[in-house]
């Protein structure tokens, strides 16, 4: 397959890659040169595998982000 680099260095990965590759318009790749070529890999995001065990183990401790919004309001007041 053959892309076209465009202004300020940006080139187009096509559909057919990203979607195997499970790509989205957020995704993190890791840009390598190899030899004379270039090499991107995906890179998964660590704050989306955080984020998801966080959003697990809050599900299992019955905590709502409501309940979390009120204890960081707690918390912000007492430190001010």
């Amino acid at each position: 397959m053959v892309t076209r680099m465009r202004e300020k260095g940006q080139v187009t990965i096509p559909a057919n890659i990203r979607e195997s590759l499970h790509l989205n318009r957020d995704s993190i790749l890791s840009v390598t040169k190899v030899g004379d070529g270039i090499l991107l890999t995906p890179k998964p995001s660590v704050f989306e595998a955080v984020s998801d065990k966080f959003s697990k183990a809050a599900k299992v401790k019955g905590i709502s982000l409501d309940d979390l919004l009120t204890d960081l309001k707690k918390v912000r007041h007492n430190k001010v």
